[in-house]
């Protein structure tokens, strides 16, 4: 019975180099397959996550004035009309004003501290009804050193609106009676209206109407511009 011929050294080697040759095709076919979903994966995962954190920073302002007119007013440069304002172009105009000691008190004074600047007076209800929150929200944000809440009254003095605040209030009150800041500076008529302005002297927030002004919504707010 005729033997079988061994296979030649050089076949061999051809056989096994072309088995190499195609292990490696495969795997170079696997790790572009996997480039081509993998790096659009990351890049989807990556702007979700974005849009996650910019949506979470988002969110107490929304839930604050409502999504619809959130977006209206992101959507340009904040100037889309009444109500509120949401923005970062604006330098809140400088003024001082005497507190309810006779002290002077001077916006610029206060730069590096958030400022919640708020308009009213003692003919109007709505600033009455809230006005124990705001009294609230300046005890509750004397634990950060660099928040301060301001009512400015366009009455004529402590004494025509002491009956309606604490004997010594947390909040600083400030008095406008001519309305030179209120009006002049700040464009205000209706009340109550409250600003936020940030470290920089930039309003970055303008609520139109009551709130309350205790909700942690505010304190979520006051944060994001710390």
């Amino acid at each position: 019975m005729a033997q079988a011929k061994d296979a030649s050294p050089a076949k061999t080697g051809s056989r096994a180099e072309a088995r190499r040759d195609r292990a490696r095709s495969r795997e170079l076919v696997a790790v572009a397959a996997l480039a081509l979903v993998g790096v659009p994966l990351v890049v989807f995962l990556g702007m979700s996550l974005a849009d996650g954190v910019r949506r979470s920073a988002e969110s107490p302002l929304r839930s604050m004035i409502g999504d619809g007119r959130y977006e209206e007013l992101t959507d340009g440069d904040g100037e889309a009309g009444f109500p509120h304002y949401v923005g970062r172009e604006r330098l809140a105009p400088d003024f001082t004003l005497r507190d309810r000691h006779g002290n002077a008190w001077t916006l610029s004074d206060h730069r590096g501290k958030v400022v919640v600047l708020n308009f009213w007076s003692i003919t109007c209800p709505p600033c009455l009804e809230e006005m124990p929150t705001l009294e609230e929200l300046a005890e509750l944000s004397a634990r950060w050193d660099d928040v301060e809440v301001v009512a400015v009254s366009t009455d004529s003095g402590w004494d025509e609106v002491a009956t309606v605040l604490p004997e010594d209030p947390t909040l600083t009150h400030l008095f406008d009676p001519s309305k030179e800041v209120v009006q002049g500076k700040f464009g205000t008529e209706l009340y109550p209206e409250t600003w936020i302005i940030d470290g920089d002297g930039v309003v970055r927030f303008r609520f139109d109407g009551g709130y309350d002004w205790s909700s942690p919504l505010v304190l979520d707010v006051i944060e994001s511009f710390r």
